[in-house]
């Protein structure tokens, strides 16, 4: 399986107010130094977790149907689309009546509806795409706090000029990993 970044969050997981008094710097002469620290740890943080903190799109290819399509990154908020290449090799978007999104499981699932089962693939690579958005919301007013702290507290270390970090640190996100 394999996935890709579509259309990426629109906003900060926590706001350029609350990080530029992380990294005490006054005035916005470095807002762009400091909203592409908060992107970094955040996609650090993202990627340790395999959690979305704001919402984006994601897509995952495989090469034919697995019983059960994991989605990476949860929350999984919605399905855009289910698409297939048919043994003719054309392309074809499945019903969303026919396959279940589970929002509920972290990480999130797609499986066949009740009294479906999934249709043939044709013989090649990427046969199946599933597009999805997950993430906790539009924006930084949905992260939960304790990860927006981890992120401020990271902004902290990065721009302090000690440079030692936080042995604390490391354990900060363990709540919030998914385990597959």
């Amino acid at each position: 399986m394999n996935s890709r970044l579509i259309t990426p969050p629109a906003s900060l997981a926590v706001s350029l107010h609350l990080a530029r008094a992380a990294a005490r710097v006054d005035g916005n002469d470095m807002d762009d130094e400091i909203s592409l620290a908060v992107r970094g740890i955040t996609e650090e943080a993202e990627h340790s977790t395999g959690r979305a903190f704001i919402s984006q799109t994601w897509r995952v290819t495989m090469n034919a149907f697995e019983p059960a399509i994991k989605l990476p990154y949860a929350p999984l908020q919605s399905v855009v689309h289910v698409k297939f290449y048919d043994a003719a090799g054309q392309q074809q978007t499945l019903d969303p009546q026919d396959y279940i999104a589970d929002l509920e499981s972290e990480p999130g699932y797609v499986v066949p509806a009740p009294g479906k089962a999934w249709p043939a693939t044709g013989a090649r690579i990427h046969a199946v795409e599933v597009q999805y958005v997950c993430g906790y919301g539009s924006d930084d007013t949905f992260v939960p706090d304790a990860i927006k702290s981890y992120i401020l507290a990271r902004i902290a270390e990065q721009f302090a000029q000690s440079n030692s970090p936080s042995p604390h640190l490391c354990r900060a996100l363990d709540r919030y990993k998914v385990y597959p």
